[in-house]
């Protein structure tokens, strides 16, 4: 199996794209700067943007054809110029929904019915238990530009399956990322409720290839945290 990564060069797509190399598949990588990736055995890069759908297209139509992309995975985020919530974008505001509508175009076109997406939790039904002072602080920073984006995205999909009902998707809500080792993964639902505050990258990166790898979680927003 051949995963389309996008996002590969971040804090999290970088532990994805490890994790997924580990369990042996081969992974073609879409990034902007090749050279933000050490070659590895299995691993493809593709030069090009999320954000075009030509660019897309090309990543699905490079070789080898033998091994055809059969799902996609994004990791990716509307970046910041820091952690702190009113840090200055860096990303376009649209960012991870065009990255998902254009991922969707191609894959019907290809006839691939997978796709594992990053989100949050405080997206859709998560966030009557994201708590209110972290929805304030969404509210009223930059972040908001990244839950705005979340938000369509999940728009995005539901909308994409209603017209394809073999569309196999997957929203995962993390909670706070860290840069712990990988823990056990404790499940809350699509609403969250009980969900703790942390939940290490390491941790989200075995889940999403979890989540490629079996159905249990198709057409869902489950909520995870350590």
């Amino acid at each position: 199996m051949r995963i389309l990564l996008l996002g590969a060069n971040g804090r999290t797509g970088s532990l994805v794209l490890a994790e997924a190399l580990s369990r042996s598949y081969t992974v073609t990588a879409l990034v902007r700067r090749p050279d933000s990736l050490e070659p590895q055995p299995n691993l493809s890069i593709a030069i090009g943007s999320p954000s075009s759908q030509a660019d897309i297209a090309k990543a699905f139509a490079s070789p080898p054809n033998s091994d055809p992309i059969t799902v996609v995975i994004s990791a990716l985020n509307n970046g910041r110029t820091g952690d702190n919530p009113w840090s200055k974008p860096t990303a376009p505001a649209n960012l991870m929904a065009d990255a998902v509508r254009n991922s969707l175009a191609v894959m019907h076109e290809y006839g691939v019915k997978k796709i594992v997406v990053l989100g949050s939790i405080g997206v859709g039904s998560s966030r009557a238990n994201s708590g209110w002072f972290f929805n304030w602080v969404v509210d009223h920073s930059n972040m908001k530009i990244t839950f705005d984006d979340h938000h369509v995205v999940q728009q995005v999909l539901e909308t994409e399956a209603e017209k394809d009902p073999e569309l196999k998707w997957v929203d995962l809500r993390s909670v706070g990322l860290s840069n712990g080792e990988e823990k056990a993964v404790k499940e809350f639902g699509n609403e969250g409720k009980g969900a703790g505050w942390w939940v290490s990258r390491k941790s989200v990166a075995g889940f999403m290839v979890d989540a490629v790898e079996s159905g249990k979680w198709d057409g869902q927003t489950p909520v995870i945290s350590n």
